[in-house]
Parts: C-alpha cells; sequence; structure tokens
C-alpha cells in the first residue's frame, strides 16, 4: 500500500522524532527539515508511527486522521501483577453452556489488532462463528474431511504426492501428530464426544491472504492478544491445530464460511466460559536460555 504524506512547514519544528521512527525509513532530515524520499518499489505503508509522535501534528498520512489517534494513557501494568495474570492463564478444553456476548467478543477482537506487526498495514482477517447452527455445522464439516483424509492416506499412491507437495517437515508433522490425533478425535466423536471443538460457544478465525507480508506472523499475534484479553475478560481459550488445516485442505468447507480461496487460516482459537476453575501455577520455562558473552 502506497500512500501519500504531506507535512506542513508553517507547523512543523524540525524535531526529527518521525524520520527517526519511520518504518519505511522514506523520512529523512535535511538541515531540520523533513523530506519525503519516496521510491518506486518502497514508500509509506500506512503504519501510522510518524503521526503518533509528531508533538506538533504536523505531518499527515493519506488514509489516517489524527480524531483516530487517541492520546497514550500512562503506563499503570506493573510486572508483577502482569505475570500474575499471565501464569493464571489456562488452556480451557470444558465450557459452561453460555452465550459469549458479542460486545465481550468485539473487546476481544479489538484488542487482537493491537500488537505491533511483522509488516504494515494490518492484513489480519477475522471470522467469529459464534452461532450454534455454523459450531454444530463447522464440526460435521472437520469430521468429515478428516475420515477423508485418513482414507486417501491409506492409498500409497496419494502418500508419495502427499509428501512432495507439503514438503518432508510438514509431512512429517501430519503422519506423526495430526493423523494420529484426527483418529483420536474421530473415534471420540464417533462415540458422541466431541474432541475437535470441545462444544465451544465461540469460534474465532484469523486469515489472510497467502501472499500478504508476514501473515502467518500477523496471525498469531493477533491470536495472542486475543488470549489474554479473553482471559481478563473471564473468558477460558485454547488454540485448535486440527481446524485450520483441515479447512485450507478443503475449498468447498472454506467457501462455506466466506473465505476467500486465495487466503488460508493461520489462527482458531476457541473460547467461552470455562466450567472448571484451576488452583495452581503450572512450572513452564524455555527449554534453554544463554547470553551471548563475550
Amino acid at each position: 500500500m502506497n500512500s501519500r504524506i504531506n507535512i506542513n512547514p508553517e507547523t512543523c519544528t524540525g524535531c526529527g522524532l518521525c524520520a527517526k521512527v519511520c518504518s519505511k525509513k522514506i523520512l529523512k532530515m535535511d538541515h531540520r527539515k523533513v523530506e519525503v524520499e519516496d521510491y518506486p518499489d518502497w514508500s509509506c505503508c500506512q503504519c501510522g508511527l510518524c503521526m503518533s509522535i509528531c508533538p506538533t501534528q504536523s505531518i499527515l498520512v493519506e488514509g489516517l486522521n489524527y480524531n483516530e489517534f487517541e492520546t497514550l494513557p500512562e503506563n499503570d501494568v506493573d510486572f508483577t501483577n502482569l505475570e500474575k495474570m499471565l501464569s493464571s492463564r489456562r488452556s480451557i478444553r470444558s465450557f459452561r453452556d453460555r452465550k459469549v456476548e458479542r460486545d465481550t467478543l468485539n473487546k476481544m477482537i479489538s484488542a487482537s489488532a493491537m500488537p505491533p506487526i511483522g509488516a504494515p498495514p494490518l492484513n489480519v482477517q477475522v471470522l467469529v462463528l459464534d452461532e450454534k447452527k455454523h459450531l454444530d455445522e463447522l464440526y460435521l464439516d472437520t469430521v468429515r474431511c478428516w475420515k477423508k483424509m485418513m482414507k486417501s492416506m491409506k492409498n500409497p499412491i496419494y502418500r508419495i504426492i502427499s509428501r512432495r507437495v507439503a514438503g518432508a517437515n510438514q509431512y512429517h508433522a501430519l503422519t506423526h501428530h495430526a493423523l494420529p490425533s484426527a483418529r483420536i478425535c474421530c473415534e471420540s466423536s464417533d462415540k458422541g464426544k466431541d474432541a475437535f471443538t470441545f462444544k465451544a460457544p465461540a469460534i474465532i478465525f484469523f486469515h489472510g491472504s497467502k501472499l500478504s507480508v508476514c501473515i502467518m506472523e500477523n496471525c498469531w499475534l493477533a491470536a495472542s492478544y486475543a488470549t489474554i484479553a479473553a482471559h481478563s475478560l473471564g473468558l477460558g481459550s485454547i488454540f485448535s491445530g486440527m481446524i485450520p488445516p483441515i479447512i485450507n485442505m478443503n475449498i468447498d468447507v472454506k467457501r462455506k464460511l466466506g473465505i476467500p480461496d486465495e487466503n488460508n487460516i493461520y489462527s482458531c482459537l476457541m473460547l467461552g466460559y470455562p466450567a472448571v476453575e484451576f488452583k495452581r501455577k503450572i512450572p513452564r520455562k524455555h527449554k534453554e536460555v544463554r547470553y551471548l558473552n563475550s
């Protein structure tokens, strides 16, 4: 996205802050004067950083409006309280039979658009399923498609083609993780137990064009912020690793959901009001942390 930048010479003080934060490095200083250096294939992407920092509101990026730039509040979150909240969040697989209010969902979705993104402009699209008929249909489609996949994988020719198309790493993940998990979930389904959606009263998909820059990273950043917001709103959530790939591989399901053919789902969040309450922290540490010392 290429946007024009206008600078008001009468109010600009030449402080240089905009040039320091410009994500594309097209704002440059020349003797305390801001200049825009546009390139044919590299120009403003509407990240908004220059407008958010300009003390005199002298920069105007086409497509953005200062009326939408609210003053930042003082940082009143200390690490102790942040750690307390983060350590209390759990993946929830048991939900109360209670619909999640759309006002609550909208708050969570609003928060999911706040993380710093991999590459502007924000290219994440969000799809919310919160009606039972849509949730039930998604569940049935998920079971049907995984059963179809398991049947196809019994064919040696299909396995060879799948390996070549997916690549060695993805094929290993499919055969050693996804398919065994799908088999167990489908067996549970045959016994009347939903192990795919856990009967969550709401499911949110984060998706975008496969050709968008950093779309996978942006979707996961958005979904991660959504889980934190959900927890602060009294909701429980869990990521699904089984639903996105099967939808991406089945164009009929993708179209039924109204997701463009050129898009992929990169993150799926199931959520609702928890039916359980955890009492203790779970110890979690990275596999390794080290500083590279001289």
